[in-house]
């Protein structure tokens, strides 16, 4: 069964830092009540190993943490990841949890198995100290490759540049944003 909830990504190395600035202003928004949140740097994730196990399975066979974000995956519908960009990417962190999702692309393009509802939905947020733009749109491509692989049919992005504190984002307005994620959404009228 799908669940209409939030699964919310922090693929930020640092506590405290814009990030987690930025999401705690999105959850006002969005209620805990509908939201999981994983905060990647807490967890155990280990990265592919690239074995192809799970090109024979759908499943990966390292036991860490990732087994969680699976099982939602599988199981929601609304799919958030704020990260900031290093370099032109997503940092280690996030990268690894999306590579670890193999076991989708697997199960998509191997076992020939997809989700059973394609009505998903996904937002990425990049936060940056650079107003380079194209490193903001390689690190989008990450995630939305992930997107590609786990049938999130729309997706929106938000690049918020040349941010180094939290004052910074007063340059930007950050209500607006959540309320045409809320409209994107189809929660609106929270």
């Amino acid at each position: 069964m799908i669940e209409k909830n939030f699964v919310i990504f922090n693929g930020s190395p640092k506590a405290g830092g814009n990030t987690d600035f930025l999401i705690d202003r999105f959850m006002t928004f969005l209620g805990e009540k509908d939201v999981v949140k994983f905060v990647l740097r807490e967890m155990n994730i280990s990265p592919c190993r690239g074995c192809e196990k799970c090109s024979m399975s759908g499943r990966c066979v390292i036991k860490d943490d990732m087994h969680d974000i699976y099982e939602k995956i599988e199981k929601y519908r609304f799919f958030l990841f704020f990260s900031p960009v290093f370099f032109g990417g997503v940092p280690s962190i996030l990268k690894s949890a999306i590579d670890r999702c193999q076991p989708f692309w697997a199960r998509k393009n191997i076992l020939g198995k997809k989700f059973k509802v394609n009505k998903r939905k996904g937002l990425v947020v990049l936060i940056g100290g650079t107003s380079f733009v194209k490193g903001y749109e390689c690190a989008a491509l990450s995630v939305k490759w992930l997107f590609n692989v786990i049938d999130v049919a729309e997706n929106k992005t938000f690049y918020y540049m040349n941010i180094e504190r939290h004052s910074d984002f007063l340059n930007y307005n950050i209500d607006n944003d959540i309320y045409k994620t809320m409209e994107f959404f189809g929660e609106s009228e929270r």
